[in-house]
């Protein structure tokens, strides 16, 4: 799928304000990477923290940063949103945006240098293991990576580039050794055989300067943003680059450019037909009808000989008893389960692995009914081999973590552009369908930033019925609303329905209708292809869009829980209140409120939820609580004003 978006992009690819009624532009802000913001930067190094051949990382990982371990500073984004087609799941993502998600204080139109990636001290003076010994250019020392332009996002201009550098502990310098100017990743393929990431092999011979104790290497780009005349268009997510299997090592060679590790390629998928996530209750009104019967998965094996892998997937309810073990499905018995054992032909010769069994697994099961309000379930897909030594074990696992709120949503969570209408009056409709009727309480809604937060200009939020699969009669409308951005990890912010018995049944729309031509800049997935749920009217009567991607739009029907958005809210506002002791025996508590909250302590209230967001406890505020009560287990502390309008949450943990 990303390979047809980004064929598309290739016609409609981020432009400036033009006569288009439908826009795409980059972000001006990261909002995972601004809202896991550590102040970390690159620190001198001290011994303990010196690493020994050989250095990987292929950032299949979880966390949105590099690994501590690895390397020194915090600039980049990990992630599986932005790579088309990466040699394994994960990349390093390096754009115009600075280690706070924003756009850099030096950013201009004519060029600055943007991120940077750089190791931790290596230890290229020697040899450790069962022969220790100094290292020699006869060792054969050589440094690799994969390296792709543009990937899912903007693609960077000629002028700009991606290098690499490597630091001298003899002379304290850097030294330039690699780079490439910027292109369109067809410009890209097109270069080098139609591949989607090109690997460079570099030998290190200059044993005077880098074999030595606390050898480094670090990449980074040159960037530069677009001139625009329209504010609201101004985006900063722009001239990407990506970066994946970083192999530093001896005893190599100019052709050792394969390696043996069967790999997933991209992330877990979602088992629902048609959403990313959907209301427990409406799921529960058709289980069978809600399901995909296969998934997609893809396998690579970068090795050169065929490989015998074994593939199986475990789905277990979270903080519950319901499973689905190895031999639900009765294909295969442990320890292969679901999918068997199968053979995986080499990428470079066939391509991605094909055997039906793992890469379009049967979903047997059916998610276990339930009179709850919400649940949560994980998906974990496992592909071993035992036939050789697989070099990395860290992509051979992949978890999807199925959420069942109160909320509909077609999108990952992850923006990798923003979506826009001109001109003014223009409506946006986003389609949805309820298996029974429920009330609508709120829209859920993503807005990136602009420059100079140009963007927030008033809408009017705006609600359809349906009209033959189009928008019909608006049957709620209320102005007054503006973009609003939360400094939050994938936190949408909530626009209530003021009228609390708007009953909704079958198709119904989502969207609004924008007072000027500006851009509102809604966050825009990319890996998920819902244009036919978008619609647009500019005035000559709706249309679907022609950009394949979703609207991160999410209504919210139900009960009027605040937990809405399920454990990404929870993470979101973990840095809004703090909570000690964290683990708890089972004592007291105590709750320290930002200070911003402190003048309206006697208007909050504390509940206790567990993790499928069933409510355990409410109570009055106060600055310590016993929780002698609860059992051992994970919990969500909600510190809420009367009214929902505003919430905090944490996550408790006890242990006695």
């Amino acid at each position: 799928m990303k390979n047809k978006i980004f064929l598309l992009l290739a016609l409609f690819a981020f432009p400036a304000l033009s006569f288009s009624q439908e826009i795409l532009t980059g972000l001006y802000t990261n909002p995972v990477v601004k809202a896991n913001f550590k102040s970390i930067k690159a620190k001198p190094a001290k011994s303990n923290m010196m690493l020994t051949l050989p250095f990987f990382d292929d950032f299949s990982g979880s966390g949105i940063f590099p690994s501590d371990s690895l390397w020194a500073d915090k600039n980049v984004f990990i992630n599986s949103s932005y790579p088309v087609s990466p040699p394994t799941v994960g990349v390093a993502t390096f754009d115009a945006i600075n280690d706070t998600g924003a756009l850099y204080t030096d950013a201009n139109s004519y060029g600055f240098t943007a991120d940077t990636l750089t190791s931790n001290p290596i230890r290229l003076d020697s040899m450790f293991g069962i022969s220790p010994g100094p290292l020699h250019i006869s060792d054969s020392v050589y440094f690799s990576f994969y390296y792709q332009p543009q990937g899912i996002g903007n693609a960077p201009e000629p002028d700009d580039s991606l290098v690499l550098e490597f630091y001298s502990p003899k002379t304290s310098s850097w030294n330039h050794i690699w780079s490439s100017k910027g292109y369109t990743l067809l410009q890209f393929q097109s270069m080098y055989n139609n591949v989607y990431f090109k690997q460079v092999m570099i030998p290190l011979t200059d044993t005077a300067n880098y074999f030595h104790k606390g050898f480094q290497f670090r990449f980074y780009n040159y960037a530069s943003l677009a001139n625009s005349g329209q504010p609201s268009w101004a985006a900063g997510n722009v001239d990407i680059w990506n970066i994946d299997y970083v192999y530093l090592n001896k005893l190599r060679s100019k052709a050792d450019s394969i390696y043996q590790d069967l790999a997933f390629v991209e992330p877990a998928p979602s088992v629902l037909k048609n959403y990313y996530s959907m209301p427990w209750t409406q799921f529960n009104v058709n289980p069978a009808g809600e399901m995909k019967d296969t998934l997609y998965l893809t396998i690579s094996n970068l090795y050169n000989d065929t490989i015998q892998s074994c593939y199986q997937y475990i789905v277990k309810e979270v903080g519950g008893t319901w499973s689905v073990d190895d031999t639900t499905c009765g294909i295969m018995p442990p320890p292969c389960g679901n999918g068997g054992v199968g053979n995986v032909d080499p990428f470079n010769v066939s391509g991605y692995q094909t055997y039906q069994p793992h890469a379009r697994p049967a979903v047997c099961f059916v998610f276990p009914s339930s009179t709850k309000d919400s649940a949560d379930f994980t998906i974990t897909h496992i592909n071993n081999t035992t036939t050789f030594p697989d070099i990395c074990k860290k992509n051979d696992t992949i978890i999807y973590n199925q959420h069942f709120y109160n909320y509909y949503a077609y999108d990952d969570g992850v923006p990798e552009a923003g979506y826009g209408l001109t001109p003014a009056n223009s409506m946006l409709a986003y389609q949805f369908h309820l298996n029974q009727a429920d009330t609508l309480h709120a829209v859920k809604m993503f807005f990136n930033q602009t420059l100079n937060n140009a963007s927030q200009q008033y809408f009017h939020l705006t609600i359809w019925d349906d009209a033959s699969n189009n928008p019909g009669n608006i049957i709620y409308q209320k102005s007054g609303y503006k973009p609003f951005y939360e400094d939050s990890l994938n936190k949408f912010h909530t626009y209530r329905i003021d009228d609390t018995t708007l009953v909704l049944n079958g198709t119904f729309y989502v969207g609004w209708k924008q007072v000027t031509a500006d851009n509102l800049n809604i966050g825009f997935d990319m890996n998920s292809d819902k244009h036919d749920k978008i619609f647009y009217n500019t005035g000559n009567g709706w249309f679907n869009s022609m950009y394949q991607g979703a609207l991160m739009i999410r209504p919210v029907v139900g009960k009027t829980l605040p937990i809405t958005t399920g454990v990404e809210e929870t993470i979101a506002n973990a840095e809004k209140i703090k909570v000690y002791p964290n683990p708890s025996n089972g004592e007291n508590i105590f709750i320290v409120l930002p200070p911003s909250m402190d003048q309206v302590k006697s208007e909050l209230t504390v509940q206790l939820f567990d993790l499928r967001g069933s409510l355990l406890h409410t109570l009055p505020y106060s600055k310590s609580i016993n929780v002698s009560g609860l059992q051992n287990g994970i919990y969500l502390l909600c510190v809420n004003t009367k009214d929902n309008s505003n919430w905090y949450i944490t996550k408790l943990i006890i242990v006695k």
